[in-house]
């Protein structure tokens, strides 16, 4: 316990630091209280409904403004509710789980780009020989390399040239977090089976020398 206090005591001394830097640089610009309403508060609340590769923005368009706080709830706290089981059951691989933490988050965020999805494509090279064996691995390379391809056209004919449709780009939205989901469950799956094909050897080999 005196490692964690003692890294726990660094961080809240850090962000003390950032934060009364924030608060001085900020002064004339309506200080913490601006920043954090122009940061985590514009990704909490989706006032910004503009078309993006995520799913939010076409379901809050569409959804009447007496459900828009539950939905706000439910959709941000569907995360939390993922961290503790994977935290327990991958213990044992903590940087798969950063892995795993990172798409997720890809998923539901509110405003993704091209760029989270990116971050946790690159890092899943780390982890190639233990996901070898990973179903639907030339599915998703087509699903993920076809939705590269078509959100483009179909956000240009939609939002500058005006002859495509809103369904067709968010049919893309919803393509591209589907193949994500798969992909993280493929993903999971591939690691939890190679553990157990390596615990299985490692008993038989036991066995074979005693």
């Amino acid at each position: 316990w005196k490692t964690v206090a003692h890294f726990l005591f660094w961080v809240l001394l850090w962000s003390l630091y950032v934060l009364i830097l924030c608060a001085l640089s900020l002064n004339k610009y309506g200080g913490l209280e601006e920043m954090f309403k122009r940061t985590y508060g514009f990704i909490l609340s989706i006032e910004d409904l503009s078309p993006n590769i995520g799913v939010f923005w076409y379901f809050f368009a569409e959804v009447f403004d007496f459900f828009r706080n539950f939905f706000l709830i439910v959709l941000h706290v569907n995360i939390l509710f993922m961290l503790l089981p994977l935290a327990i059951r991958l213990k044992h691989r903590p940087c798969f789980l950063a892995f795993i933490y990172l798409a997720i988050s890809s998923i539901l965020k509110s405003y993704p780009s091209v760029g989270d999805s990116a971050l946790y494509l690159s890092l899943w090279a780390l982890f190639v020989n233990e996901l070898l064996d990973m179903k639907f691995s030339f599915f998703l390379f087509c699903g993920y390399l076809g939705i590269s391809l078509l959100s483009p056209v179909m956000h240009n004919l939609w939002i500058w040239r005006g002859t495509g449709n809103a369904n067709f780009y968010f049919g893309n939205a919803i393509g591209y977090a589907c193949f994500q989901i798969v992909f993280v469950v493929e993903s999971v799956s591939a690691m939890l089976n190679h553990d157990r094909a390596l615990k299985r050897s490692n008993s038989n080999h036991r066995e074979v020398k005693s």
